[in-house]
């Protein structure tokens, strides 16, 4: 069998040093039963922001931000577990399926075996090099599967700040204009249906701002998927935990 860099090397780290639960710390577990059953409990369902930013796409998304979700995603983006992209990747490409069924353009695209493209949310690049890897994108591979492209068009033009912290109005302000295609690709998604995807959707700044920069480009309909979603809080309630810093959202 040929040596794989990426997953014995991990395998033989995991014999050294086990890995706990990256949601809730068991033992032996690179994900526990419970908390792999508690990220497919909630099917994916569509979300949009209270306030919703002018633009937002139609979305649907997993789980809420809330009891493991935040730890598992967490460990997967900031702590370089990347033993959870399949099992994030698997509640993404649910979500991006319901995306597909839920829109009448993307669902006749699929019907018609047309091609429908599926974009990562941008990272900044400073979190691209710090890290040595792309999440998102890793992502939205598991997702789009074997039937459909995976087209990293989406860049940033400009430094952004760190979203974390900011709030609604902020992160509108932040990325407001920050995102385009990469040169020569508006031609390859005109008319192309697209769904943009991302972990978390907090405010829902990065996924319209996504999705104006295709419409301008004269793409198709635009849809958005997303692991989970941060939970709609009243004034008065606590204020949810933020995802991960390092992405635009």
């Amino acid at each position: 069998m040929p040596w794989r860099p990426g997953e014995d090397l991990r395998a033989l780290l995991e014999l050294v040093a086990p890995a706990g639960c990256a949601g809730c710390g068991r033992a032996a577990h690179r994900l526990c039963p419970d908390c792999r059953w508690q990220l497919g409990l909630t099917g994916p369902r569509p979300w949009r922001p209270t306030p919703c930013p002018p633009g937002f796409p139609p979305t649907w998304s997993g789980p809420a931000y809330e009891g493991v979700v935040p730890a598992v995603v967490v460990a997967w983006k900031e702590q370089d577990r990347v033993d959870l992209t399949p099992v994030l990747g698997a509640v993404l490409r649910r979500a991006v399926g319901s995306a597909l069924a839920g829109s009448p353009e993307h669902r006749d695209a699929v019907l018609a075996s047309s091609p429908v493209a599926v974009l990562p949310a941008p990272s900044a690049r400073s979190s691209t090099r710090a890290r040595g890897r792309s999440p998102v994108r890793e992502l939205a591979v598991v997702a789009a599967g074997a039937r459909r492209a995976v087209v990293p068009a989406l860049v940033l033009t400009r430094t952004v700040a760190d979203q974390a912290g900011l709030s609604a109005r902020q992160r509108a302000a932040n990325l407001g204009g920050a995102v385009r295609l990469r040169p020569g690709l508006a031609g390859a998604l005109a008319g192309v249906p697209c769904v943009v995807v991302d972990d978390v959707v907090t405010t829902g700044a990065t996924l319209a701002e996504c999705a104006r920069a295709l419409r301008e480009a004269g793409t198709g309909g635009v849809v958005a998927a997303t692991v989970a979603a941060t939970p709609r809080r009243s004034a008065t309630a606590r204020r949810p935990a933020l995802p991960p810093a390092g992405g635009p959202d």
